[in-house]
C-alpha cells in the first residue's frame, strides 16, 4: 500500500524547467555581449564549471570571506565567483555586474521539462499542496513558475536566497517549515533530481524523497531515495 502524502516539495531546475538549456542560453548572451568568439566548448565549459561549483559550495568547500549583512549580499558575492573563475580573475565588481545580466538573461529563455504542467495540474486537483524548495535566484524563480504556468498551482515558494542556506543543509528545512508552520515530516515528499541536494536534503531532515532521474544515470552514491521515476508523469504511480 502506497504512503499517503498531502504536501510535495518540488524542486524546479531540470525539474520542472530545463535548467540546462536555459543556463546555456544566458551564457551564449554573455559571450556575445562581451564580443567574445562563441563556441560550444565556452558554453559546455561554463555549465562543467557551474555544476561544479555548486557541488563544491552544497558540500562547504566554498567559504563566505567574512559574515554579510544580509542575505542578498552573501548570495551576491556567491553568485559572482563563478564568473571572476570562468573569466580569470576579473574584479568581484564585474563579476557582480555579469551575474546580474546573466540572471535577466535565465528568464528569457525557459523551457518546461516534459509533462511539468500536466503533472502539476493533475496533483493540484487532487488537493495536494505544492511547494517550490530551490536554490535558484528568487527572481528567476518567478519568471519560470510564470512562463510555464504554474504559479496558480503553487502554495508556497521557497529560496535559498530566502533561507540564506543551500539545499541540502538543515537550515535551509528548517526555515522552510517554520514559513510553512508545520513540522510534519511524515505527510511530506520531496521530488527533484539531484541526489546530493534534494534526496539527501530528504534523508537528512526526515523526510521522504523521489528522484527524478530523467537522464536516466547509475546512482553510484549512498543517496538511497524513497522512489526514484524517469519521468513526471510517472508521479501518477506514486500519488
Amino acid at each position: 500500500m502506497l504512503k499517503i502524502y498531502k504536501k510535495l516539495l518540488f524542486d524546479l531546475d531540470n525539474t520542472l524547467v530545463d535548467d540546462d538549456e536555459n543556463r546555456r542560453y544566458a551564457i551564449k548572451q554573455i559571450l556575445i555581449e562581451r564580443k567574445e568568439n562563441v563556441t560550444d566548448e565556452k558554453i559546455e565549459n561554463f555549465i562543467n564549471l557551474d555544476n561544479q561549483f555548486w557541488k563544491d559550495r552544497a558540500e562547504g568547500k566554498i567559504k563566505d570571506p567574512h559574515n554579510f549583512k544580509t542575505n542578498e549580499e552573501k548570495t551576491e558575492w556567491v553568485r559572482a565567483q563563478r564568473f571572476i573563475k570562468y573569466f580569470n580573475n576579473i574584479s568581484f565588481e564585474e563579476g557582480k555586474e555579469i551575474n546580474k545580466k546573466y540572471i535577466n538573461f535565465l528568464s528569457k529563455n525557459i523551457v518546461p521539462i516534459k509533462n511539468s504542467q500536466e503533472i502539476l495540474k493533475y496533483l493540484y486537483e487532487k488537493q495536494y499542496e505544492l511547494y517550490i524548495t530551490t536554490n535558484s535566484p528568487t527572481k528567476v524563480v518567478n519568471d519560470k513558475l510564470n512562463k510555464i504556468n504554474a504559479q496558480k498551482y503553487i502554495k508556497e515558494v521557497f529560496t535559498a536566497e530566502e533561507a540564506g542556506h543551500m539545499k541540502p543543509h538543515h537550515e535551509f528545512f528548517e526555515k522552510f517549515f517554520n514559513k510553512i508552520n508545520t513540522c510534519d515530516k511524515d505527510n511530506m515528499l520531496i521530488i527533484g533530481d539531484e541526489l546530493e541536494k534534494d534526496v539527501l536534503g530528504g534523508i537528512q531532515n526526515g523526510i521522504d524523497s523521489c528522484w527524478f532521474n530523467m537522464k536516466k544515470t547509475e546512482n553510484n552514491t549512498n543517496f538511497k531515495p524513497t522512489y526514484e521515476i524517469n519521468s513526471l508523469i510517472e508521479l501518477k504511480n506514486i500519488l
